[in-house]
């Protein structure tokens, strides 16, 4: 009976957000609160939201609480996928990224909800505050801009920000060797999240292009390391 159940409130949910009753990026009510709406058990609830995160249509933040996410992220399976790009070819990661992230960052500020401008500057302050902390930011980093995505009402792009999160992960795990990499990012992360919230699009684009500039200086730093190492490799006995 409780298969049953689960199964009812999982549709009830589902068709709500499919019909625009909450909006991406707005946040759902707990889990008791819906637990009563829906007349279940919040163990039950968990699992039906469980169920829709992996479907892709909920994120789940522990701690902060679970928000609705854009349409490019509902059944995604069935796009078109880029997971198979080389995780080494950061250049062309970066190219793509330049051509492609500063404009939505201009289309974010343009047409993002104020719930999704919510979430991208919480975003940022949460990456900021986990490097403060030496805590873990990557999925403060990548939601960032995942977020920014999702703010443009483009699920194409949308869809292909989260197709490459895997690549934009690795991109960070290269940059941090770089000292102060990291607390740079969240400044920019920052400054793009304001020129949004104060619907600025010509800022937060150029913050974005900004941004983007000193994640390939930092790659060039890189080079120059792994090219250092190297020489010092092939003079050792």
């Amino acid at each position: 009976m409780k298969v049953l159940v689960s199964t009812k409130v999982l549709s009830e949910i589902t068709e709500k957000i499919e019909k625009g009753d909450w909006k991406p990026g707005e946040k759902l009510p707990s889990l008791s609160a819906l637990a009563s709406e829906f007349s279940i058990s919040v163990s039950t609830l968990r699992e039906v939201m469980r169920i829709l995160e992996e479907k892709g249509y909920v994120l789940i933040e522990h701690g902060r609480g679970m928000f609705v996410r854009a349409q490019s992220y509902w059944r995604s399976d069935d796009m078109f996928e880029l997971s198979g790009l080389p995780i080494g070819n950061m250049t062309s990661l970066l190219e793509f990224r330049n051509l492609l992230e500063p404009e939505m960052a201009r289309l974010a500020a343009e047409r993002g909800s104020t719930g999704q401008i919510r979430l991208i500057k919480d975003a940022a302050s949460r990456m900021i505050a986990n490097i403060e902390k030496g805590e873990d930011y990557f999925e403060a980093d990548i939601a960032f801009h995942e977020y920014i995505a999702e703010a443009c009402a483009n699920e194409i792009m949308a869809k292909v920000m989260k197709d490459i999160s895997d690549l934009l992960l690795e991109s960070r795990r290269n940059t941090i060797r770089i000292p102060g990499s990291a607390q740079r990012a969240s400044h920019f992360h920052m400054l793009i999240a304001l020129a949004i919230e104060q619907r600025n699009p010509q800022m937060a684009k150029d913050m974005m292009s900004f941004h983007l500039n000193d994640v390939k200086q930092d790659f060039l730093r890189l080079r120059e390391l792994d090219a250092m190492k190297d020489g010092m490799e092939e003079e050792l006995p």
